[in-house]
């Protein structure tokens, strides 16, 4: 296995999606507000000097990696959990670009637990969300996770909003029937929930008007009596026009028909979305509009949480301009295809949880393939 340095500093902390696009969007308007250009070259010579001739980000290898998180926000389920996990590396010549979705049940030893709660678990204990999933990536990926970056879903929708919506190919039809209806995931359908002893074992109960019960613990997504807590949603093939709201639920909808609630069909939408916005917010229409800009920045500093500092910002702008989206690479890691590194793991081994493993419990393989994967154009 490839042996690169990691960066263990805990971070400090403060949702920026879904991915490399936003993030690099999003500083592109930090940069414009008032943390910009102005700040750091009026620093002196010396940082002009380097602005010009390096980098400025932290790298290893000649890549700068960064973990792109999306979770729910207040209002939703689990509104620290990431619903979106996403690494980017880039060549310090901006000239390629990796981006691995990362499915949200895969299992990471070092916590014991869902790679989707880490996030939740360390803002939860000391408010050390970000360092804490970075820590948790290291162990997983052998890379080094030089920054990350956390958008929210109210973040998400403002800045598609705010440049008035995306043009989406869509290239599968679907339908998806169990859409979680935000603010709804506690309502009881009219139904109750009671505690009734067998045996001398308590169990909660869910009965309807009938009376008809099931067992709290055996429902599951098959046979789920809450449905008001769910709409359904559907999609065409076709260039299609989102707006924040319909973006989202295209991202997140988990369930859909035609194929599309797989991991792999769900990460893909992912990342065309992310470029899509890209390619919005970085055009003439918008880049000179000063007050979309100026909304941007705004909606972006309420949602975010990121350890990337001032000073880096135009570091990253510079690798941004040098970017050609047509050469992104994507890499999906999901299970079920010839291909896939990916499997269902043991659910009595991980808690009763459904989880997601590398094939034959390898995690050296999982590592090395990721590590190939993004070193394979310079190893040619």
């Amino acid at each position: 296995m490839r042996q690169l340095g990691t960066d263990r500093k805990k971070s400090p902390n403060i949702f920026k999606i879904l991915t490399f696009t936003i993030l690099l969007t999003a500083l592109t308007f930090a940069a414009i507000k008032i943390t910009g250009l102005d700040k750091i070259i009026f620093k002196g010579p010396k940082t002009v000097v380097q602005l010009i001739t390096d980098t400025g980000l932290k790298s290893d290898n000649g890549r700068t990696n960064i973990l792109l998180l999306g979770i729910g926000g207040q209002g939703h389920e689990g509104p620290d959990l990431s619903d979106t996990m996403i690494l980017a590396s880039v060549d310090k010549e901006g000239k390629d670009v990796v981006l691995v979705s990362i499915p949200r049940d895969l299992w990471a030893p070092g916590v014991s637990a869902k790679i989707n709660a880490v996030y939740a678990y360390g803002q939860e204990k000391d408010e050390s969300g970000l360092s804490q999933v970075k820590k948790a990536s290291v162990e997983l990926f052998g890379l080094p996770i030089h920054y990350a970056f956390r958008i929210d879903f109210d973040g998400f929708i403002k800045a598609i909003d705010l440049v008035n919506g995306l043009d989406v190919e869509v290239e599968n039809t679907f339908v998806d029937s169990r859409y979680p209806i935000a603010g709804r995931q506690d309502d009881l359908c009219g139904l109750t929930i009671e505690t009734e002893e067998v045996d001398g074992i308590s169990r909660e109960i869910v009965k309807d008007a009938t009376g008809s019960a099931i067992p709290l613990e055996d429902i599951t997504d098959q046979n789920n009596p809450f449905t008001c807590r769910y709409e359904t949603i559907s999609f065409n093939t076709g260039l299609t026009h989102m707006d924040g709201t319909k973006a989202l639920k295209f991202v997140r909808s988990r369930y859909g028909t035609n194929g599309q609630g797989s991991d792999f069909a769900r990460s893909a939408r992912q990342q065309k979305v992310i470029l899509a916005f890209r390619q919005k917010a970085l055009s003439t229409q918008t880049l000179l509009n000063p007050k979309t800009i100026i909304d941007l920045a705004k909606t972006f500093g309420q949602s975010i949480d990121t350890d990337i500092t001032d000073e880096d910002v135009p570091y990253f702008l510079k690798l941004e301009a040098k970017i050609d989206p047509s050469t992104i690479r994507r890499i999906v890691l999901d299970v079920g295809r010839d291909e896939s590194v990916l499997e269902v793991g043991d659910s009595q081994a991980h808690n009763g949880q459904f989880v997601l493993v590398p094939k034959n419990n390898n995690w050296t393989d999982l590592a090395e393939y990721i590590q190939g994967e993004i070193f394979k154009l310079e190893e040619k």
